[in-house]
């Protein structure tokens, strides 16, 4: 007899989970739990690296010049504007960009709690993102003064956004009351960890706004080619220019470098990765405790299986069932209850969290695995288990 053929044909495992309905419904939310908080963690680590690099992904450009000294988009350090003009030397560039990047304060409608914003500034004659909102209102930005204010903020920049969207402006201020600016127009790209909210203005404005930018001394300069093939010798020759002065990356080298610093030198990486190995701690124990007591209290029937010729593989099989009843049941509106949370994290943060084929797989395969690890051990009591012993 075939015996695992036997063991499909009497669900021992699913029978002896609803003998006791309120152990199961307890394990069921203490598993349930750890798949929500690893949902949370990875879901939070991968909203920061969406955020963090959903800037540099619009840059319209082709090679990025960065300082060496800027370690991440959250702070930028400032390098002559000459330097990525000495670039229009060679013939493959076809257009330089430079951009001025940093964070300002300003006050709250109503002249509540700060709010962070990072400015951009450019020329805008030239396109330095590739969104249509921006592109098609760059024209307001010649104004000294005038902005346009990103919708996609955490929801401390709603009243802003709204201000905007029914006036058709609104003025701003800074913290310090030092300056004031007009909100023009809106587009959508979205805040990051660093900043609430994102402004569009041009070179002047931005320098006129942040006074910790100085005329010349910019953040990125993009470079256009004529030719994509012409890039690698392109970065090569620039590379040979510059010495190390400036560092020159294409757009997903950046993009690259700037998720590896938030997943292993900030501290935010470090403890979303933390924050899921709990989450998975905590599901093994839960389901390990689960487990070795039903194995206890049932510990005479496995002992007769055993007696009458069932092997310890049949017996870890019925644990093994048991163990994927109880992840498959705690998945399910684990990631029911998260796709929920994300929906709202978003709204409220501005910042992008998603439900995706990944992370499900991910988390169920954790799930599962430590569902199947924990009934390993647990089922370990009977491997030595003498039946004529246990009566």
């Amino acid at each position: 007899m075939n015996q695992f053929k036997f063991l499909n044909d009497l669900p021992l495992a699913w029978l002896q989970l609803k003998r006791q309905p309120v152990r199961y419904l307890v394990a069921i939310a203490g598993i349930g739990f750890a798949a929500l908080l690893m949902y949370m963690q990875i879901g939070f680590q991968s909203g920061l690296l969406t955020s963090a690099t959903t800037f540099y992904a619009a840059l319209d450009a082709d090679l990025v010049l960065i300082s060496p000294k800027t370690v991440s988009s959250a702070s930028f350090s400032q390098f002559p504007q000459s330097q990525l003009f000495r670039a229009n030397g060679y013939d493959a560039v076809e257009s330089v960009v430079p951009l001025y990047v940093t964070n300002i304060s300003a006050q709250k409608l109503g002249g509540e709690k700060p709010t962070s914003l990072r400015i951009i500034g450019y020329d805008p004659e030239l396109k330095a993102l590739n969104v249509d909102a921006i592109n098609q209102q760059a024209s307001k930005l010649k104004t000294t003064g005038y902005v346009l204010f990103d919708t996609k903020g955490n929801s401390r920049t709603g009243p802003v956004a709204k201000a905007v969207e029914e006036n058709g402006y609104q003025f701003m201020t800074l913290y310090n009351l030092s300056q004031t600016f007009r909100a023009v127009g809106l587009f959508g790209l979205g805040s990051t960890f660093a900043a609430d909210s994102n402004l569009l203005t041009s070179s002047s404005t931005a320098i006129q706004l942040a006074n910790q930018i100085n005329f010349g001394e910019i953040s990125l300069g993009l470079i256009k080619v004529k030719d994509k093939a012409s890039i690698p010798q392109l970065q090569k020759s620039l590379n040979k220019l510059y010495d190390g002065e400036i560092q020159i990356l294409t757009k997903e080298e950046l993009i690259s470098q700037e998720q590896n610093y938030w997943n292993t030198s900030s501290s935010f990486g470090i403890v979303f990765g933390f924050g899921t190995f709990m989450g998975v701690l905590v599901g093994g124990v839960m389901v390990y405790q689960v487990l070795y007591t039903d194995v206890t209290d049932h510990l005479k029937e496995y002992a007769t299986l055993k007696a009458v010729g069932f092997s310890n593989q049949f017996i870890l099989a019925i644990v093994i069932q048991e163990a994927i009843l109880l992840g498959i049941s705690s998945f399910i509106p684990s990631t029911l209850v998260s796709t929920g949370m994300y929906a709202f994290l978003t709204s409220a943060s501005g910042i992008n969290i998603q439900m995706t084929h990944q992370k499900i797989s991910l988390v169920g395969a954790l799930t599962i695995g430590i569902c199947a690890a924990s009934a390993a051990i647990a089922v370990n009591k009977l491997r030595d288990a003498d039946p004529a012993s246990v009566f």
